[in-house]
């Protein structure tokens, strides 16, 4: 909790009157946590699992605007934007979750205006990182994003080779790189060349060097 830059300057007094009555609470794979244009009566902060928020269009196409997990804070905006949740979100892997009250926020930062500061700071941060993931999307080929994502995954190693585990499933990941389902599985069979297997959610990357490389060119030789 005192990671999330929200929290991290707060002394312990406010901390703990921002979270008054807030308790933890489990919610399994598939349940709506809130539904676009609904009231926004409170946010969440992941303790654990995974949270999808996506908007729908008046065409009734869905974009998946991100894929949070631990550690991160969602629709904690809605209170302050005419007080309805302007997207939706989705549970996606079992999750435990700590919903906070807007009421109870809101008379907090009344008690202490450095908190309105703070949730200003994380959405101006919140903002510039999904400018720049845009910006950077936008230049890379549908390979490349998916190249991209894999080598975002793997730990730090000196063997250059990595065994992971996609963190949610192939659909889902394919909407968060804006991708359609059968282009992210063209992707994946073009990384084949440079060293990376697929056996259902298990990836095993040969080279990440040359992964990487591949990611940030396009060029599928160092």
């Amino acid at each position: 909790m005192r990671r999330i830059p929200l929290f991290s300057g707060l002394d312990e007094a406010d901390f703990h009157a921002v979270l008054k009555n807030a308790m933890p609470k489990d919610f399994p794979r598939g349940k709506m946590l809130f539904q676009q244009g609904d009231r926004a009566d409170c946010f969440y902060i992941i303790l654990d699992g995974l949270i999808k928020i996506t908007r729908q269009h008046p065409d009734g196409d869905e974009v998946v605007i991100g894929v949070f997990g631990p550690g991160k804070m969602v629709a904690e905006i809605a209170m302050f934007v005419g007080g309805r949740y302007p997207a939706s979100g989705e549970v996606v892997a079992d999750s435990r979750l700590l919903p906070v009250l807007s009421s109870s926020f809101k008379a907090a930062i009344t008690e202490n205006p450095d908190l309105a500061m703070g949730m200003l700071a994380s959405t101006s941060r919140r903002v510039r990182d999904l400018v720049e993931e845009l910006e950077h999307i936008k230049g890379q080929t549908g390979a490349q994003r998916v190249a991209d994502f894999i080598v975002g995954l793997c730990p730090e190693c000196d063997d250059n080779c990595a065994d992971i585990d996609l963190p949610y499933e192939k659909g889902l990941i394919a909407a968060r790189l804006g991708m359609k389902p059968e282009s992210f599985s063209r992707a994946l069979k073009r990384l084949r060349q440079l060293g990376v297997e697929i056996q259902r959610d298990h990836v095993r990357v040969a080279n990440i060097e040359l992964l990487n490389h591949f990611a940030i060119t396009g060029e599928t030789a160092l």
